[in-house]
């Protein structure tokens, strides 16, 4: 299998190409990158013993359609995965759907752009992978093929149980007192993620619980504007704005509730991994969230995407420790049971299998 991934950064869907991919090898599958030069992925993926082909770094697109049809010349791929929307235009640009089956993440509720060029990037797809029932009905608004659209959620690794000791040392790390309650946000940056609604929410919050303190961990291009929101409203003291954080359990360890504003999400790598990690999620009902969040069950859903609505979910859950417990507990046994890595490369792998099969029956 060829993966197809052209982001620089490090986002959800680079968690789960990495997942995918060690995921493959693991089970005996070879398994190839074709990664942007400099870009995150690629680092990691060779890290961990992936080949990776990298494209120039001055050259994203184009230099990874001149590379995919190299490789399609060179090697015989049973299938080309195209993990975002850059990967997806270079494989279709090679052609690499009349060289093997072409299979397509779609990761966003945004609604597909009904160009002719755009579409036709998706027609040429063997089968377009959704993260969630709501992309799949953005999918299903823009006419394609029900046929060969497949849903298979995100996938996270369960880690072990975070340690008393693993516990004060992220806390150390952003010198947190033990007395401060802390509430964090794993996201980029952007627009659709709501860090904007998360500051005034805090600002509320603090009101009634003057402990509590906002971890921000994670980059992007709108985080200057949320730096100026924070020190406009008074909240540099009690806010942490982390970066981007490489060792990402750190940030999981040393919060006490996970709060999650996305205003537009197909599902939500970094909320999965919070629930993975025992801990209590209040989130905005939106996209493929509420097909993750039970609220009242294993989290809490807020409807109405305002500051109040959010604060007082998430002071509920500061008042409510047991509650806030069990709803941990719970969080940690949905994403064992329905979210796993493991779950998503394996329905991954049935869809190639599929696939490959559909093609020529005497190949599998």
């Amino acid at each position: 299998m060829l993966l197809v991934d052209l982001e620089r950064t490090w986002r959800g869907g680079q968690s789960q190409a990495l997942l995918l991919l060690r995921g493959l090898e693991a089970r005996g599958h070879a398994a190839e990158l074709v990664g942007s030069g400099g870009g995150v992925l690629a680092e990691r993926a060779q890290t961990a013993g992936i080949a990776v082909h990298r494209t120039p770094a001055n050259s994203r697109r184009w230099g990874a359609t001149l590379l995919v049809r190299r490789l399609l010349r060179e090697q015989r791929f049973d299938v080309i995965h195209a993990n975002e929307a850059h990967a997806l235009t270079a494989a279709w640009l090679a052609r690499a759907h009349r060289h093997a089956p072409l299979v397509v993440a779609r990761r966003v509720t945004f609604p597909l752009s009904r160009g002719a060029l755009s579409m036709a990037r998706y027609r040429a797809a063997s089968c377009i992978v959704a993260i969630s029932q709501a992309v799949r009905g953005q999918l299903l608004a823009a006419h394609l093929d029900p046929q060969r659209i497949a849903v298979v959620a995100d996938g996270v690794e369960v880690p072990p149980l975070v340690t008393a000791e693993q516990r004060s040392s992220a806390r150390q790390r952003w010198s947190f007192s033990p007395e401060d309650r802390v509430l964090a946000l794993v996201a980029p940056f952007t627009a659709e993620k709501g860090h904007a609604l998360l500051l005034d929410a805090f600002a509320e919050l603090r009101r009634q619980a003057p402990h509590c303190r906002l971890l921000l961990a994670g980059d992007g291009p709108l985080r200057s504007q949320i730096e100026e929101q924070a020190r406009a409203a008074h909240l540099v003291p009690d806010v942490r704005f982390a970066g981007f954080v490489e060792e990402i359990d750190c940030v999981y360890a040393a919060c006490d509730v996970f709060l999650f504003p996305s205003l537009s999400e197909g599902s939500g790598t970094s909320l999965l991994s919070a629930m993975a990690h025992a801990l209590p999620v209040a989130a905005l009902a939106r996209g493929g969230v509420a097909e993750i969040v039970e609220d009242g069950a294993n989290g809490l859903l807020v409807q109405e995407a305002s500051p109040p609505a959010l604060a007082a979910a998430t002071a509920r859950l500061l008042a409510d420790r047991e509650f806030a417990r069990k709803l941990g507990e719970a969080a940690r046994e949905t994403v064992a049971a329905k979210y796993s890595a493991d779950r998503m490369v394996e329905a991954t792998l049935a869809v190639f299998e599929g696939l490959i099969s559909a093609r020529s029956p005497s190949a599998h």
